[in-house]
């Protein structure tokens, strides 16, 4: 099932049961995970958030406490005759997928909960968004896997924001892996907009051919790895002219290694304390259509860890993109370039340095390690700099980081309001937007638990966050019938698919 939210003459939600990713600010779900009880694989170093900084305290075992969150005010505006502000237009637009979780009862592969993901990008260069959807598939050949379709990515091409058709075959760009993200970039400066699919396996790099088909040139490229791969950005790492690829990876998990874990009871999913952390992958083009390992002589290498979403955006005002990935239950990452030792500054030779704990913008306030799973980059408070809203776990609050400027952050959740509406869920994907054009940045969470439906709460509804220039105050209820129901939420996008100037917003689930 897929559904286009509209609201009346101002935005539009866009459902999907897939993951999306915004082409600038990637918003990949994840799993925080509780606590296993005992005698089940315990998760290292999984606390909740104390009291202080508005979530629930530990237990005196570090596990995290499965009674019900503290009430979230949330503002009530429904009134009779109000029209809501977002409405829903996918079938009436023709886009019909959905996505091919291959879900297994008993398995407990944790993939099945993450989804797949969406790109907006102009594929014809006609001046329409179109969109490309990653697709599940069978996750253990010769395996009994979960009915259903498993066709290969769709690609949907815009006829001028009034329909979408369905190209996919045609195109050449249906992939059959089992997707969990999308990375439009022109890599090749040919001006047509390339496909980078980061998949549990083999990852895809597709080259747009311009006349609205593509070539699978992975192995010609030297680019991808078989790892657990959730998202990923085009940019120019070492300013030599030529897009190049961060790559985040997730987990080391497989079917050999995964096994249920029980919460008070309870089987579900294990989070991520159960498995080691993954080397993210650094891909620098060689302007020719290649790419090398580049992770190692730029500064990018980093401990394995838990990458869930990604950035590319100007953090300190020096026109120069900055990269932030956040970690679940790991420290986040904060790369920034720096002039390599020993070269002059103005010597193009280009190296990266970490400093996210530096800056502030590892760990929230606490200085505790937080399940991080979608960013949302934008300047909240008006004052010229880039700040990161960062979603998180159930019952641990979700995080501002308040951009002082120089690379120095503060986490400001609590006092912008962003903690209190928080608590009572799990975010995944998230997206800033003006929806009521009032100049002050706005945020859209869709929420949702991980630990499968044995796990309640599970499904949970979405929010919208209205900024009012001090502090974020859930308007939830008066956006429309969508934010009523109770969803399994995960990645969210971000376009404006029929150029009326309104940020129209794609959501996904797993759960319809």
């Amino acid at each position: 099932m897929f559904q286009l939210w509209v609201p009346a003459g101002m935005k539009r939600f866009l459902m999907l049961r897939i993951l999306l990713l915004h082409l600038l600010f990637f918003a990949i779900c994840g799993c925080g995970g509780a606590e296993p009880d005992s005698g089940s694989a315990t998760l290292s170093g999984e606390q909740s958030e104390t009291a202080a900084s508005g979530g629930s305290p530990p237990t005196s075992s570090g596990t995290r406490s499965f009674a019900p969150a503290p009430p979230v005010m949330v503002e009530n505006e429904i009134r009779d005759g109000v029209e809501p502000l977002f409405s829903d237009a996918a079938t009436a637009l023709g886009i019909e997928f959905r996505f091919f979780e291959d879900r297994v009862p008993g398995r407990f592969l944790l993939p099945e909960v993450m989804g797949g993901g969406v790109a907006w990008l102009d594929v014809d260069l006609d001046g329409w968004q179109d969109l490309y959807f990653a697709n599940g598939a069978v996750l253990v050949p010769d395996a009994a896997s979960a009915a259903g379709p498993a066709s290969g990515n769709r690609l949907y091409l815009s006829r001028r924001g009034l329909r979408f058709a369905d190209v996919s075959l045609v195109s050449g760009s249906s992939d059959t892996g089992y997707g969990q993200g999308v990375a439009a970039g022109d890599f090749d400066a040919d001006g047509f907009p390339d496909l980078f699919i980061s998949n549990y396996g083999r990852d895809v790099l597709y080259h747009n051919n311009g006349d609205g088909t593509y070539s699978d040139i992975t192995q010609s490229a030297s680019i991808g790895d078989p790892l657990w791969s959730t998202s990923a950005v085009w940019l120019d790492l070492n300013d030599d002219g030529s897009l190049d690829l961060y790559c985040a990876n997730y987990m080391d998990v497989t079917p050999g290694n995964s096994e249920p874990c029980l919460y008070e009871g309870r089987v579900g999913y294990c989070g991520p304390g159960k498995f080691n952390g993954l080397r993210d992958s650094v891909w620098l083009s060689d302007g020719a259509g290649g790419f090398r390992d580049g992770a190692a002589e730029l500064g990018l290498e980093a401990p394995p860890s838990k990458g869930l979403a990604i950035c590319a955006v100007d953090l300190d005002r020096d026109l120069r993109a900055e990269i932030y990935i956040a970690n679940d239950m790991e420290s986040n990452l904060l790369f920034t370039r720096t002039p390599a030792v020993g070269a002059p500054a103005q010597s193009g030779v280009v190296k990266w340095r970490e400093l996210a704990g530096l800056a502030g913008a590892a760990v929230g306030g606490d200085g505790l390690n937080e399940a991080s799973m979608g960013i949302a980059a934008a300047d909240y408070d008006n004052d010229g700099q880039v700040d990161l809203y960062l979603t998180h776990y159930y019952q641990m609050k979700n995080t501002l980081y308040r951009n002082l400027g120089g690379l120095l952050f503060e986490d400001n959740s609590l006092r912008s309001g962003v903690a209190a509406t928080s608590l009572a869920f799990l975010g995944f994907g998230t997206v800033p937007l003006d929806y009521n054009r009032d100049g002050w940045q706005d945020i859209f969470v869709a929420n949702g638990h991980v630990l499968g439906p044995a796990i309640e709460p599970n499904a949970m509804t979405p929010q919208l966050l209205m900024n009012d220039g001090r502090r974020f105050r859930d308007v939830s209820s008066r956006a429309g019938p969508y934010f009523v129901d109770a969803w399994i939420g995960r990645g969210v996008s971000a376009g404006d698919f029929d150029n009326n100037g309104s940020t129209d917003v794609a959501v996904s689930h797993i759960d319809r």
